[in-house]
């Protein structure tokens, strides 16, 4: 059995809890996709403690910075090349 609160659209209150049975499959179809979020959780933790991302962003600071230097616009394009 699964508790469902049941909001009121129009005064945004808690109005009446319900009980509602679901079957084998729903549940099993919502342990399948708790499972793949903490999966994609880890994943992210392990790509942090890794230093991917951090390399990945010290890499694109970079190319950005030299951008910057050289005067050209951060997104591909000359400042001058294009008029507003």
């Amino acid at each position: 059995m699964n508790y469902h609160r049941t909001t009121d659209p129009i005064t945004g209150t808690r109005t009446k809890n319900e009980v509602r049975m679901l079957l084998p499959e729903d549940l099993s179809r919502l342990r399948s996709k708790e499972l793949l979020d903490e999966a994609h959780r880890q994943r992210l933790a392990r790509q942090v403690a890794a230093g991917r991302w951090w390399r990945w962003l010290a890499d694109y600071a970079g190319r950005r910075a030299e951008r910057a230097a050289r005067g050209a616009s951060p997104w591909g394009r000359d400042r001058l090349s294009s008029p507003r």
